[in-house]
Formats: C-alpha cells, sequence, structure tokens
C-alpha cells in the first residue's frame, strides 16, 4: 500500500476525534456547504491531519479543489514518500499545476536521501533546477563514475561570484579530488566575485590562484575595485578579455559611487575602452542614460563625448531629449537622422522627426502616423484634429470551443479559486491549464476569464499572446457607475478616472504593489489616510482599500486633488498621481514654458512616462468605447503644443 493510499486512511484514535470536530455538522441541522467543508479540510492537511474516509471527506472527492487536499497531505510527509505515492498522484490529476512543485520537491528528497538512482530518473524532468540541486545531480553523476561530467559541471558551479549552498560541498571537495580547481578557473571566481561587488569571496578565490599570470590580473582587478582609477593605468600585459573585464569591475565601483565619476571614467578612458565589445556597450549606456536623467543643459557635451560614434541608440534616444529641453530644434532633428532604422520608424521618433522645424512631409507623416493606435498616433490625430483609429477587431468567438473549455478540471478548479479570492493559485492553473493551447484556445479561453470577472487576467493574456486589436478583452468597462458618481463629486472626468485604474491594476480590486499601494487605484494606505480625511471620509484599516467602491471614492478624490493643484493639467496631475506631486514640481521648475509634449517626452523616470502616456491614450480609448470620443488632449492642454501650432 504507497503512502498516498496510507494517508487516505485513518491515522490514529485521537485524530479521529480531531476530524470530527473539525467536520461537525452546522447547527441547526443544516448541511454545511463543500466549499465550508474544503476550508476545514484544508487546515488539517496542511498538518498532515486529513482523514480520507470521514463521510464529511467522502463529500469533497467531486468538489473541484479535492487534489489540493491531497496535494498538502503528501507534502506535509515528502520526507517518507516513494516513486508510488507521486506517480500514482500524477496518474489521478494530470496537468494539475502543483505536480511540477510536488515533483520538484520530492527529487530534492531523494538527493538528501542519497538515492541516486531514482534521483536521476527525476532530475531528467524538472525545469529549471537551483544550485542545490545540480549539486545533488553532480554528486548522483559521479556515484555512476561519471567523473568528466562530475568534474565539468562542479567547476561551473564553483565559479560563481556569489557562496554556494552547503549541499555542494562534498561536490567541491571532489573537484579538488580530481584536480578540476585549476589556476583558470580561480581565476574567473575571483573576477566574477568583483562583479558581484563580493571583495571577501575574491580573496578566497585567490587562494587557488597559481599561476604568475593569472595573480597578476587578480592582484590588478582587486586593486581596481579598491580605486577604480586603476582602470587607467592598466598595462599591456593583459589580454583584451581580461582588460575590459578589469575596466568594467573599475567602473562599478565608480558607478556606486556617483553615475558622473562613471562617466569621468569612461571619458578619461577613451579609445581603450573598446565598444565593439557588447558588455561595454552595456556600461556606456548605463551611465550616460542615468546622467542624461538628471536633465542638466550641461551634460549633452559630455555625452557626446561618451559616445561619439552614436554605438548606443539608447543613450542617443536620451541626448534627444536633451536638445528637446533645451528647445535646440535643429540639433534635436540631426540627431533623430543618427538613430537605426528600426529605433527611427518607432511611432516616437516618426512624431519627433514630423513635428520640428524644417520637415517638409511634416503632414503626410502625422497623416500616416495618426492611423495608428498609440499615444503619438492619437497625438498626431489631436493636432490635424482628425478622429482617434481605435482599431478594434472583435474576438472570433467559437461557442462550442468556449463549451468545451469551460467543463474542463482546469477552467472549473479556477472558477472554484476566484469564488475563495486566491487569485495567485488561479493564476498558476490558468499557466498550466493554457501552456498547450492554441492561440484560438487561449483568446477564447481569455474571454471566459472576464466572464469570470477576472478582467486582470484577461488584459494579461491580450498582452502575452499579442491581441492587441481585442479591445473589449484589454479595456473592459467595469465600475462605471462609482467612476462616474465619484469622479462628479471632484469634478474630474470619469473617463480619465478608469483609464488610471486601468493602467495602476489592470482593474484588479486585490492587486497590491511591492510598495504596499492597494487596490484598484493603487493607494497607499498613507495616502488614502490623508485624503479620507481631507473629504471627511472614514478609514478605519488598509484592508478596506481592496473594496472597489471604497478604493475609488478615496482614489479619485486623490486624483482631483493633483488635477487641482496642477492647474486642471492632466499631463501633469497624473504624472504626480504615478510619482508624487513633489517629483513633479521638480520637473516643472524652470520648465513650464517647455511645449507639453516635450515636457512629457522628457520626464525623467521612464515607468512615469510611459504611465502618462499609457494613460491619456486609454483615455482616448475608453471615450470611444462609450460613444463619448475625445481626443488626447483637451483644448487647454493642447495650448501646450507650441511646436504642434506653428
Amino acid at each position: 500500500m504507497s503512502l498516498l493510499t496510507k494517508l487516505y486512511h485513518r491515522l490514529s484514535l485521537p485524530l479521529l476525534v480531531t476530524v470530527g470536530l473539525a467536520f461537525a455538522p452546522a447547527s441547526n441541522g443544516a448541511v454545511t456547504s463543500d466549499r465550508e467543508l474544503f476550508l476545514k479540510a484544508e487546515k488539517l492537511a496542511k498538518i498532515g491531519r486529513f482523514d480520507r474516509d470521514s463521510a464529511e471527506a467522502k463529500q469533497l472527492e467531486n468538489y473541484p479543489l479535492f487534489p489540493y487536499l491531497l496535494y498538502n497531505q503528501l507534502s506535509v510527509h515528502l520526507d517518507k514518500a516513494t516513486d508510488a505515492d507521486i506517480s500514482e498522484f500524477t496518474t489521478r490529476y494530470p496537468n494539475f499545476p502543483l505536480e511540477a512543485l510536488l515533483r520538484y520537491r520530492f527529487t530534492e528528497q531523494l538527493g538528501k536521501r542519497k538515492a541516486w538512482d531514482q534521483f536521476l530518473t527525476y532530475y531528467d524532468t524538472l525545469n529549471s533546477p537551483n544550485d542545490e540541486m545540480q549539486c545533488y545531480y553532480g554528486l548522483a553523476l559521479f556515484s555512476k563514475l561519471r567523473v568528466q561530467e562530475t568534474v565539468e559541471l562542479a567547476q561551473k558551479l564553483w565559479q560563481a561570484g556569489e557562496s554556494r549552498p552547503d549541499e555542494c560541498d562534498p561536490l567541491f571537495r571532489i573537484l579538488r579530488s580530481e584536480n578540476g580547481l585549476t589556476s583558470e578557473i580561480a581565476l574567473n571566481r575571483v573576477l566574477n566575485a568583483l562583479e558581484n561587488s563580493n571583495f571577501g569571496l575574491s580573496g578566497y578565490a585567490l587562494k587557488f590562484v597559481k599561476e604568475d599570470h593569472h595573480k597578476r590580473v587578480a592582484d590588478a582587478a582587486r586593486a581596481t575595485y579598491r580605486s577604480h582609477y586603476k582602470a587607467l593605468k592598466l598595462g599591456s600585459a593583459y589580454t583584451t578579455e581580461e582588460r575590459a573585464r578589469i575596466q568594467r569591475i573599475g567602473l562599478s565601483r565608480a558607478y556606486r559611487k556617483s553615475p558622473y565619476e562613471a562617466l569621468d571614467l569612461l571619458i578619461k578612458l577613451g579609445d581603450r575602452f573598446d565598444l565593439s565589445d557588447s558588455k561595454n556597450i552595456h556600461w556606456i549606456t548605463k551611465v550616460g542614460v542615468r546622467v542624461a536623467k538628471e536633465l542638466k543643459s550641461g551634460d549633452a557635451k559630455k555625452l557626446a563625448d561618451l559616445d561619439p560614434t552614436f554605438a548606443s541608440s539608447e543613450l542617443t534616444e536620451w541626448r534627444i531629449r536633451l536638445a528637446l529641453m533645451d528647445q535646440k530644434w535643429n540639433h534635436a532633428a540631426d540627431l533623430i537622422n543618427r538613430l537605426p532604422k528600426a529605433v527611427l520608424n518607432e511611432d516616437r521618433w516618426r512624431y519627433w522627426h514630423a513635428i520640428l522645424p524644417g520637415n517638409q512631409d511634416r503632414a503626410s507623416i502625422l497623416a500616416d502616423l495618426s492611423n495608428n493606435r498609440s499615444f503619438y498616433g492619437f497625438l498626431a490625430a489631436n493636432i490635424l484634429g482628425e478622429p482617434a483609429n481605435l482599431n478594434h477587431q472583435s474576438a472570433p468567438f467559437d461557442s462550442q470551443l468556449q463549451e468545451t473549455l469551460k467543463s474542463t478540471p482546469p477552467y472549473i478548479r479556477i472558477q472554484e479559486l476566484l469564488e475563495l479570492d486566491r487569485y495567485t493559485v488561479a493564476r498558476s492553473e490558468w499557466n498550466s491549464w493554457t501552456e498547450t493551447m492554441s492561440l484560438s484556445e487561449r483568446h477564447n479561453a481569455a474571454h471566459l476569464m472576464q466572464q469570470l470577472g477576472w478582467h486582470q487576467q484577461g488584459i494579461l493574456a491580450a498582452a502575452f499572446d499579442n491581441l492587441w486589436n481585442d479591445m473589449e478583452l484589454r479595456f473592459p468597462v467595469v465600475y462605471q457607475e462609482w467612476f462616474k458618481e465619484y469622479s462628479a463629486r471632484r469634478k474630474i472626468d470619469p473617463i480619465w478616472s478608469h483609464a488610471i485604474a486601468r493602467q495602476e491594476s489592470a482593474l484588479f480590486p486585490w492587486a497590491r504593489s511591492s510598495a504596499g499601494a492597494r487596490g484598484l487605484m493603487q493607494l497607499m494606505p498613507r495616502t488614502a489616510k490623508r485624503t479620507a480625511k481631507s473629504i471627511n471620509a472614514r478609514y478605519l484599516q488598509a484592508d478596506r482599500l481592496y473594496e472597489p467602491e471604497y478604493n475609488i471614492l478615496l482614489g479619485t478624490a486623490y486624483l482631483g486633488q493633483m488635477y487641482k493643484q496642477f492647474k486642471g493639467n492632466r499631463a501633469h496631475a497624473t504624472a504626480a498621481y504615478n510619482a508624487g506631486p513633489h517629483r513633479v514640481n521638480s520637473w516643472l521648475k524652470n520648465r513650464k514654458d517647455l511645449p507639453l509634449d516635450v515636457w512629457i517626452e522628457i520626464i525623467p523616470f521612464d515607468e512615469t512616462r510611459t504611465y502618462v502616456q499609457n494613460v491619456l491614450s486609454f483615455a482616448v480609448i475608453y471615450s470611444i468605447q462609450q460613444g463619448n470620443e475625445q481626443a488626447l488632449l483637451t483644448g487647454e492642454e493642447k495650448k501646450g503644443l507650441k511646436l504642434a501650432s506653428r
């Protein structure tokens, strides 16, 4: 009898009492619902005390989430599980999303048990084994006398620029005993450690560097780590790759002090910093863009010195932005012509290429651009006084296919998980379910999620499969009454508020950011509390922000405050909603007279620039959907397009 089967049976008399109490019928003789029974059984399964033989448990056998009970029960006893247990579960529940995790954890147990034959069988089925698992794999290979493979794997793992798991120690002892820890490999770990800002580990690896040349390289790299300007004094005793790595170690240290320190070092390195190396292109981009985002006019010359051959297109884009900021229109136009063709053909640079003075093809470029559904396409249409083009394509629904999809176990489990507000687990179900689907099947499945009210998943699915023209899936119209009611109170456009929520949370009420922002309009608890006080609304706890109506009440109030503070300019207010009013004030300082499209273009936070452009564009889309078409910019905002009005 397998462990899984044994776990189905009664475990002990005390357990029977516990289970009996846990599944006690509701008062007044009411029958406890399957969902309530599941929640009680789940608590027992998570401590390994789920009794499969109880009458109440048998009632759950056809409940959609029953496999989760068995998974939790088996997970608790995984240290005693056998191959038969895992196979039995997989056979019972094929395509269950946690099956892969169960198999992974079981393989880890086999490694701890040193059951190498079974381990090798399971290891080949794993996706992305971690370092610990790879070390077990190396030991399994060695047990089969596959010494060369063991050494090669151990060399790869040992060279990492960070500490290795304790489970790898036996493998590394084999590496040394087989003379696989060479001076070259040790040098590589020294450099990897320094590149990872781990000076202590580089000292440990240095002990294994034996050859004189390797010692010179290691010493030079460690010296440059301590004093980055030593990268300027490297002699000719190094290979091209060695010199480049030491230079980048110095750059990394300089950058940690200040982007300007790194910029100075790069300019002084000059031609010695080989731009035929893609890793070096990455560094001039990283340093140059970071400096450009300080929005200082005097930096334009330094950035030109940094990249005189326009090797970095991203840096060239930021040099264009600085030229726009300084209103050096001819210089901006010259820089645009330096962009690679693929970048030059993007809507962003087609717009600026057309709008800058001196372009005889302005009208035709804007007319062509106005056909596109993008911020710059909508802006071009706005300038020309033409309606925005939505390019919507209705989804090719297949009612028979949808009914088939709705009858599958994954869909039924997702439906029940949503009832329990378990969206993270539901997303795992979605990923597993749709992995082998055709595009048409995934498209229909995405609309089924929308029908269940899980709008966020429909939006994410559309993005994943590039279903850009399905506006109904990408821009669902929900919570409309609340957006209208509470926006009206603050005298702001409800479509704008709706667009903010669409950008902030993809209309997911339970959204929570890493910073702690919550709900549809992603309010920070402190901001919500302050806003509630300002409008005399009751604020008891942060979790109320997950309630759609309450979130919209406070979100529209805060948005209205930003709208008022920035004198009715939605671009400025939108930026403030995302990045904070203090930052927007700093970006407006000495730049209030810039054309509005230029001001948006030079927002130094990539996230905020995209945010503003998306929100304004989403408002256009929602207005068309609701039969109330509006231009990208209001009449007052459009007055700020000084270049466009020439």
